[in-house]
């Protein structure tokens, strides 16, 4: 069974934030990296939990995209993967990657 990939709004803002940053210096730059890291995350469909489970986060993964880490949500009952923030890896660390308050 294939997942169904879903953005969430942070993630689809982070998405445009990196080619914004890009097309700056190069339309086509910014095409090929956007394509390379959806690319990376539709990978995701067919294999949902090939990321590094998040302590403390409850069906939360980290999947590596360097220098970019992608974090999403996997509901398998749902069958749906939510892709939560996309993040530079070079950047302070992500409000994702801090152990949930409790």
């Amino acid at each position: 069974m294939d997942f169904k990939i879903l953005f969430s709004d942070k993630a689809i803002g982070d998405l445009n934030r990196i080619v914004e940053y890009f097309a700056a210096e190069s339309p086509e730059l910014a095409r090929l990296v956007a394509d390379s890291l959806v690319a990376h995350i539709r990978c995701l469909s067919a294999m949902p939990i090939i990321g590094t489970p998040m302590a403390k986060r409850t069906n939360v993964y980290k999947l590596y995209h360097s220098p970019y880490a992608v974090f999403y949500r996997v509901n398998r009952s749902g069958g749906t993967v939510e892709v939560l923030h996309l993040f530079h890896g070079v950047r302070r660390k992500s409000v994702l990657a801090a152990p949930q308050a409790s």
